[in-house]
């Protein structure tokens, strides 16, 4: 599997302001090279700050940070990620 970079990301994401939800958006990275971040069960701290880091497979580094908007929640907030987002920005994790 090819890992994509943070501008392939960021042009995927951004190119037609896509609106998915938490759960698409970790299916895409998880897809393209990337840990779930369902896996480490920091999906709390990921919908306060509105941003969520994802870790190479490859390189077991943190390397993309994917900012958003949430536009609304699917179910009742208690229950996890299932929000529907807006990418607002998509960068290099230093």
């Amino acid at each position: 599997m090819r890992k994509l970079t943070a501008q392939e990301i960021k042009e995927e994401l951004m190119s037609i302001e896509t609106i998915l939800n938490f759960y698409v958006l970790d299916s895409f990275m998880t897809n393209n090279g990337y840990y779930s971040a369902f896996e480490n069960g920091a999906i709390e701290p990921i919908r306060k700050e509105k941003n969520v880091v994802y870790t190479a497979i490859d390189s077991d580094e943190c390397e993309i940070r994917i900012f958003f908007e949430i536009l609304c929640y699917n179910i009742p907030y208690e229950r996890g990620g299932d929000f529907v987002l807006r990418v607002t920005d998509v960068q290099k994790f230093n």
